[in-house]
């Protein structure tokens, strides 16, 4: 059949093991010339193996392509490139705006993605806390500092929903507890 008519191909699903992690891990890392000391830091950053993981444990298609693009982005999102991912005021349509660029999916378990965007969230909505106070010094915005995200019910709400969808591998890599007290930004 023609490469142009969509037939479906045979999914292949590849554990998330890690061996995998430190697969992506380094090819990432050398994409992005990191040296040693940053790739050590990357590769034991939560937030980044989450975002690798998610394609996988939901049995995402291209879940190796997806994991490296989102992985790429997180780290356009912390390094050099930092203030063009910073927080607007456009961003405060829903929790999940910032995450959109790391929120593309080609099929797999909808339910263990949401679960894995909502432990992401979880995780930038308490940095957002953290940061509230030095980022009105900074004058930068902050959705929380400004009120658009009420931090006690979005926090709520994000935990419900994470409970809803057990996952034991996800919580391998990030708990429901330790979401909120992980920072975002690499090493």
């Amino acid at each position: 059949m023609s490469a142009l008519s969509g037939t479906k191909v045979a999914k292949t699903t590849k554990m998330f093991t890690e061996a995998k992690w430190g697969e992506i891990c380094d090819a990432v890392s050398k994409a992005f010339r990191l040296t040693a000391e940053e790739q050590s830091a990357l590769q034991k950053k939560e937030v980044a193996k989450l975002i690798a993981a998610i394609p996988f444990l939901a049995e995402c298609e291209d879940a190796e392509r997806t994991a490296v693009t989102h992985l790429g982005t997180y780290l356009l999102s912390v390094r050099e490139t930092k203030k063009y991912f910073n927080a607007t005021e456009g961003d405060s349509e829903t929790v999940f705006e910032r995450l959109r660029l790391i929120s593309n999916f080609k099929g797999g378990n909808q339910a263990i993605i949401e679960r894995g965007m909502n432990l992401l969230a979880l995780n930038m909505v308490s940095d957002y806390r953290r940061d509230a106070e030095e980022d009105v010094f900074l004058r930068k915005y902050n959705p929380v500092s400004a009120g658009d995200f009420d931090y006690p019910a979005t926090i709520g709400e994000l935990k419900e929903r994470i409970r809803e969808v057990p996952c034991p591998e996800m919580d391998k890599i990030m708990t429901l507890s330790i979401a909120p007290l992980v920072f975002w930004s690499a090493g």
